[in-house]
């Protein structure tokens, strides 16, 4: 079935108007259409044009939510922005955002809220480091918070 350019902006502009994407991914819904790709690049550059379509916006918006509700560390989020075919900019822009306090905090609340059964502390620190830099945590910042938690609880 054939859609018009009017049924298929809608469906897009519906697409963006959702939640916040970024470019590749409205690529890849215009790729589910049976249109030339000339065409599909109209639409992007006329989302972009309206404000639909932001990879800067994007960016920010991910990085707040995966550090706050996913409690993603740096590392994790720049890999899953550079698979999503962010620039390397708008990333380094979108990271420098981040409050290092509040990063560590995140960190902290990671480390404190994963649940470990290993009666040897230096296992255990180990298996802890090893989740927090799994979630994408700097390796030095999470031993760094580590070393803290020693100091706290003696």
């Amino acid at each position: 079935m054939e859609l018009s350019n009017d049924v298929i902006l809608k469906k897009v502009l519906r697409y963006c108007a959702y939640q916040d994407r970024c470019t590749q991914e409205v690529r890849n819904k215009l790729a589910t259409f049976d249109i030339p790709a000339s065409e599909k690049e109209k639409f992007v550059k006329l989302l972009v044009d309206e404000g639909y379509l932001d990879d800067e916006r994007y960016a920010s918006t991910f990085v707040r939510s995966k550090i706050h509700l996913k409690k993603w560390g740096v590392n994790k989020i720049k890999m899953s922005l550079k698979m999503k075919g962010i620039s390397d900019e708008i990333i380094g822009n979108a990271l420098s955002e981040i409050d290092p306090e509040i990063y560590k905090d995140e960190l902290i609340k990671v480390l404190k809220a994963k649940k470990i059964n290993e009666s040897d502390p230096y296992k255990k620190k180990a298996k802890l480091a090893q989740y927090a830099m799994q979630k994408g945590y700097e390796p030095s910042l999470v031993w760094d918070a580590l070393r803290h938690f020693d100091r706290s609880e003696a």
